[in-house]
């Protein structure tokens, strides 16, 4: 009999304990984390001659969670674009600071492990190196640039939230940026960025925040 009312006791603790995590983790709105990846960069418009480059994505987000299947997230990216030339080793290469504004929405609730994703929205992009194969610098020439200095346009994708524990989730997505501004300065061609991407991240809970107070609650761990 005391047994048995020890082992009732024991469940119930658990039970509760098991409560409190769960809505603990449910008042978390606002996460971060890191995230890399993998980018497959093209140009567009007015060329013939270019092939699919590879390159880096790594960096920063940061995501808010408005309703249980609906989120906005931004994100402070560097991101190797560009293209190569078919059939040659010449290769242009782009390299930028990425800001994507994405607005998310879950195919599931909060409650589930495992939440897929569709995303879409406009980034911009701030260049910071403009090289060839070789490592020459494109923009050397200050009068004479080759490249502008801004690029902007949408990116659109999905993926998969897979909760590692209560504090941390696994994020991975597949993802398309459109580049829908003209970076070369020669003004007799038109060429765009585009390129897709693959990357992995991982969240955790900065806390949350109320809109209509404006009040921030850091996460308790």
């Amino acid at each position: 009999m005391k047994t048995h009312f020890h082992m009732k006791k024991y469940l119930l603790i658990t039970f509760l304990l098991s409560a409190l995590s769960t809505a603990s983790f449910a008042q978390d709105n606002l996460s971060w984390g890191p995230m890399a990846g993998v980018s497959v960069s093209n140009f567009r418009g007015d060329v013939s001659n270019t092939a699919w480059k590879t390159g880096f994505t790594g960096g920063l987000f940061i995501n808010y969670s408005i309703v249980d299947r609906f989120g906005l997230g931004g994100q402070l990216l560097y991101t190797q674009l560009g293209a190569k030339v078919k059939n040659s080793d010449a290769e242009t290469r782009l390299n930028y600071i990425q800001v994507p504004i994405l607005a998310t929405f879950y195919l599931n609730g909060r409650g589930n492990a495992l939440r897929p994703k569709l995303f879409v929205g406009p980034h911009v992009g701030f260049l910071v190196a403009a090289r060839n194969q070789n490592g020459d610098n494109l923009n050397a020439d200050s009068n004479n640039k080759q490249f502008t200095g801004m690029d902007a346009g949408l990116t659109l994708g999905g993926g998969l939230n897979y909760r590692l524990n209560n504090h941390m989730w696994l994020n991975a997505d597949v993802r398309y940026g459109l580049g829908l501004v003209d970076v070369v300065k020669n003004p007799n061609v038109s060429v765009y960025n585009k390129n897709w991407g693959v990357n992995v991240g991982v969240s955790f809970p900065l806390g949350k925040y109320t809109p209509s107070s404006g009040k921030f609650t850091p996460s308790r761990r």
